[in-house]
């Protein structure tokens, strides 16, 4: 433990949204709106000090943290308490998902986050549907995962580890799952992450790693025989090859995958030019380099795979300026999500001759 950071310290510092919401709640609704973004800047800023000192928590994890605790500031405000409230709500969940040492608990959290983002964007009645149907496919992984984590102790046999693994494909939204709204794709990123983040400890298991690249080609071979493109196909993309990267143990993979996740649902909530070319996998961005970490623990056979699944959307692609919105004179969020992105990228190969250690396996 380190001499300078109490555990209860530090845990605090993974709870901050819940805080946040909590005080919002208390907070005049004239108010509100300042004392989001203050708390959403705060969280940014501490959570990067604090989260890779807590005793534990192995670097993955805390990577994945510093990405996720931006989520409530890249949101657009909301116009109502609940909209402000809940955002914090859903980030708290993921990040307590990311570091908790207990696939219990990380189903559990997983499927409360599912709950309130149904919450949040189901409150039209146009869209309580669609919300709730996801909701519900989210809950029945729920279930499953549950189900399987109270069988892991058993070692005897691999049933707990097959269980679970099947619950978290549905709860990180692999298979045949409508997309999203703008927003909820933004809220979403972080669960399905948290998600995937405990498969990637899974992997040991027997039947676990051929599961889980069932669950990602799968679900990639789904997006190439819909042809679906835009906000359609990116989040569910990247889930796809983020349970790819989880078979194969590439770690610093995900990470560049929750990094274009987050990125691609800025930009596509902006309606920013070159949503394709970097969802795509082209070179110098993180998805590219997150490809190359993944292509480099598959077999032959599968990596033909994973090319033939990816061309239809690397056919697509028109060529494009690297920064689109510095060209045109912006300085707005889009401008600085792109410039992130591209730094992302270009420090990816680091990234990939970086071999973490996992920190606890379930």
């Amino acid at each position: 433990m380190h001499p300078l950071a109490p555990v209860g310290t530090l845990f605090a510092v993974t709870v901050w949204p819940l805080l946040a919401a909590f005080l919002l709640f208390l907070t005049p609704e004239n108010r509100q709106s300042a004392s989001s973004r203050t708390f959403a800047v705060a969280g940014l800023a501490i959570t990067p000090l604090a989260v890779w000192l807590m005793p534990g928590t192995d670097a993955l994890a805390a990577a994945c943290s510093c990405i996720v605790t931006a989520i409530p500031l890249l949101l657009p405000q909301a116009r109502d308490r609940t909209g402000r409230i809940l955002p914090f709500l859903v980030t708290g969940c993921a990040l307590l998902a990311l570091n908790v040492h207990s696939a219990f608990a990380v189903t559990i959290l997983c499927g409360a986050g599912a709950v309130l983002l149904a919450w949040r964007e189901g409150r039209g009645p146009r869209q309580a549907a669609i919300v709730w149907d996801i909701a519900r496919s989210r809950l029945g992984g729920v279930v499953l995962g549950l189900l399987g984590a109270s069988l892991l102790p058993m070692q005897q046999s691999s049933l707990g580890a097959v269980l679970l693994t099947v619950g978290l494909c549905m709860v990180a939204g692999l298979g045949p799952s409508p997309a999203p709204a703008l927003e909820a794709a933004l809220l979403d990123t972080g669960l399905r992450f948290a998600a995937l983040m405990l498969m990637f400890r899974l992997s040991a298991y027997p039947l676990v790693h051929l599961l889980m690249l069932i669950a990602g080609f799968g679900t990639l071979l789904m997006l190439v025989v819909s042809r679906s493109t835009g906000r359609t196909i990116s989040l569910p993309m990247l889930s796809a090859l983020g349970a790819i990267a989880a078979a194969t143990g590439e770690g610093p993979a995900l990470v560049l995958l929750l990094l274009s996740a987050l990125g691609l649902a800025v930009l596509d909530l902006h309606e920013a030019e070159g949503l394709e070319v970097i969802g795509a996998g082209a070179a110098l961005w993180p998805v590219f380099c997150a490809l190359v970490g993944i292509g480099r623990s598959l077999d032959a056979a599968e990596l033909v795979l994973l090319v033939l699944c990816l061309l239809p959307a690397l056919w697509s692609v028109r060529p494009m300026t690297l920064l689109p919105a510095f060209g045109r004179g912006e300085r707005g969020i889009v401008a600085v999500t792109q410039a992130v992105l591209l730094l992302g990228g270009l420090c990816g190969p680091l990234l990939l001759a970086w071999h973490p250690v996992t920190g606890w396996r379930p």
